[in-house]
């Protein structure tokens, strides 16, 4: 079967960890018999064409490079839309490239799988040329929050209506994307998965007193609230130091918190770091939190839980999927001493980190290993090749 990704978000070249899933699902598809073709939106440094592992990569400009700033941060398209008119005006052309190479790039192939609405639209404007099945998956932003845009909310609704198959990644997202009047017959769930061979699994690895937090630096992520848990967990738990990766707007004013609240010795921003890097902390440290207001699924989680990090997150979107009592725990989001208070009870156990931490591994590797999330997805290919064929 030859598959024919478009996406909004891809790795820009090798070793980059930007939507890093969407690289997986293509490599993943491969390793099932697939071949894979993926259409990307291009980035200032990116190739245009190249082969990135055996897949055929296809990033079309959209605009000069320097011009080119929809996908500038790792906060994605929602970010760029809120702090750069330029990213608005943008959405036009970049719409139009996309369409035209859906409609190029996908004629020879067998099956289009859209990841996010955007790509959605792209290949439902396309289809009179490319004349091809396809699938949509929504990620998380583009059902929670670009649908509160009059317009975008009618065009999402439109694309999603004409789709053979919507595959959410949580059941938070299959019931926001049923509240568009979509029909939850057309709706399946599958999440994203993790390769375990990245994140392998240590059960005699020593941990270091570490917390570990993955993700931008961003309001709907709720960084600040876990920084407020900390002064709570360092009255039971002492010698231990937050460690959070990723960048974003909020980092100058989560500095200045963690210096209000005296915490600068155990307290680490990092900043952006490479996927080997993260899976390196993910093996040393003793808990991984995610304490977001929205979240469609968090990978960051699963990319725990392979690596054996029990996890304590907030009880919105997806978390709750991927967060279960064998695995660690969730509280209500915004609620700093319930997070303090999870957190503690995780690391101050050892006998019940140990249980949750051979439960991590193994949530992970009978629910979120690519390869079953590849078998479901090509299933669904097959299903919706036989709809496009009535």
């Amino acid at each position: 079967m030859k598959v024919c990704i478009v996406t909004t978000a891809f790795p820009r070249w090798a070793g980059d960890f930007r939507a890093i899933f969407v690289y997986e699902a293509a490599q993943a598809l491969k390793r099932q018999g697939c071949t894979v073709r993926v259409i990307a939106m291009h980035n200032p440094g990116a190739k245009t064409h190249e082969y990135m592992d055996g897949i055929e990569v296809i990033r079309p400009q959209y605009a000069p490079e320097h011009w080119e700033v929809l996908q500038k941060d790792s906060a994605g398209i929602p970010a760029a839309w809120k702090k750069n008119p330029l990213a608005r005006l943008l959405m036009i052309p970049f719409l139009i490239v996309h369409t035209l190479a859906i409609a190029r790039y996908a004629a020879d192939c067998e099956i289009i799988h859209a990841n996010w609405t955007l790509s959605a639209a792209a290949a439902w404007a396309s289809a009179w040329l490319h004349r091809k099945p396809w699938v949509v998956t929504v990620q998380g932003s583009d059902i929670f929050q670009a649908p509160k845009i009059g317009l975008v909310r009618r065009i999402t609704r439109a694309a999603l209506r004409r789709t053979e198959r919507v595959i959410a990644l949580s059941r938070s997202l299959a019931t926001a994307t049923a509240a568009l009047d979509i029909p939850a017959e057309n709706i399946t769930v599958v999440p994203n998965g993790v390769n375990l061979t990245n994140f392998p699994y240590q059960p005699e690895a020593p941990r270091q007193p570490i917390i570990l937090y993955v993700g931008s630096l961003i309001s709907r992520k709720a960084p600040n609230v876990l920084i407020d848990a900390m002064p709570e967990v360092l009255k039971h738990c002492p010698h231990y130091r937050l460690v959070m990766i990723g960048e974003g707007e909020m980092r100058t004013d989560l500095e200045a918190q963690i210096a209000r609240l005296g915490l600068a010795d155990h307290i680490c921003l990092t900043g952006t770091q490479t996927q080997q890097q993260v899976g390196e902390w993910m093996r040393q440290a003793r808990l991984f939190v995610l304490p977001s207001y929205e979240e469609g699924q968090g990978v960051v989680l699963v990319e725990a839980l392979a690596s054996g990090t029990p996890c304590v997150g907030s009880t919105a979107g997806g978390i709750p999927d991927v967060v279960t009592p064998d695995v660690g725990a969730v509280v209500e989001p915004g609620d700093a001493d319930a997070l303090a208070k999870a957190i503690v009870a995780v690391i101050a156990n050892d006998q019940r980190w140990e249980v949750l931490s051979f439960g991590a591994r193994q949530r992970a590797e009978t629910i979120y290993s690519w390869d079953l999330i590849a078998q479901l997805l090509i299933k669904i290919y097959q299903s919706a090749g036989q709809i496009g064929h009535d």
